[in-house]
């Protein structure tokens, strides 16, 4: 096995506070309507830390028909915009990872843009590195909805304000 981590830095041109409430907070309810393509539903049992997100691939999104993913919340830090994931069941667990978890923090760069950063840690199941095309493909997800809750923010500026 080998463990690894990448970090992406995602500049988006709405404010921390709107993008923390639209990506964090009601994920369950914009991912779905922003990304049918890939999400065919997202629940959330709980809230807050220790809450459990489980996430319902649509056929179209690359991942075997029927995939679910279920990740756990470990840190909910409304007053750092700071947030962590871990996947405890399906998505990529058992394809590419042993485990993989997903921290997020979104810092102001200005009083309508921030920078989202997300790291992602994970453990191989196989005894080599992911390939370029396989950690696209785990990056890919979170700057696709980031991009698509941007452009909605954008789109509805009284939402969250």
């Amino acid at each position: 096995m080998v463990v690894g981590s990448c970090i992406d830095e995602i500049t988006v041109n709405v404010s921390k506070s709107r993008l923390w409430k639209g990506a964090i907070c009601d994920a369950h309810i914009l991912y779905p309507k922003l990304l049918p393509e890939i999400f065919a539903k997202y629940e959330r049992v709980g809230k807050g830390v220790g809450s459990i997100n489980i996430l319902h691939f649509a056929p179209a999104s690359k991942m075997p028909i029927g995939s679910v993913s279920k990740m756990k919340v470990e840190i909910f830090d409304e007053a750092t915009y700071s947030t962590k994931y871990s996947v405890i069941e399906g998505g990529f667990v058992g394809v590419y990872f042993k485990s993989v978890s997903y921290e997020s923090t979104f810092e102001a760069t200005g009083p309508n843009t921030c920078v989202a950063k997300i790291k992602i840690v994970y453990e191989t199941l196989e005894d080599k590195p992911l390939s370029e095309e396989e950690l696209n493909a785990v990056r890919g997800g979170s700057t696709q909805g980031l991009k698509a809750i941007e452009a909605y923010l954008i789109a509805n500026p009284d939402v969250y304000a």
